[in-house]
């Protein structure tokens, strides 16, 4: 493929991303977990990342049943643990 064919569809790419990234809207401000409280998540839109081993905060985007985005921060243990054999 010539490089004069590939410049559309490397503009309709960078197109795509960026209304995407338009469309997410801006970060929500972060909401730190308390014990006890009941967070109503109805969508999980950004997993938290727990390749790590220890205990540490983490943070998880997700929407409520209103539609609302929230970005929820709390402590966890990590995944990413040697089994210790």
């Amino acid at each position: 493929m010539k490089i004069h064919t590939l410049k559309p569809l490397l503009f309709a790419l960078s197109l795509a991303g960026a209304s995407a990234a338009f469309a997410a809207g801006p970060t929500p401000p972060v909401e730190d977990y308390r014990y006890g409280s009941h967070p109503d998540i109805a969508k999980v839109l950004r997993p938290a990342d727990l390749d790590f081993c220890g205990i540490r905060e983490v943070e998880m985007l997700y929407e409520d049943h209103q539609g609302q985005q929230h970005l929820l921060r709390y402590p966890v243990w990590g995944q990413n643990c040697p089994d210790g054999d």
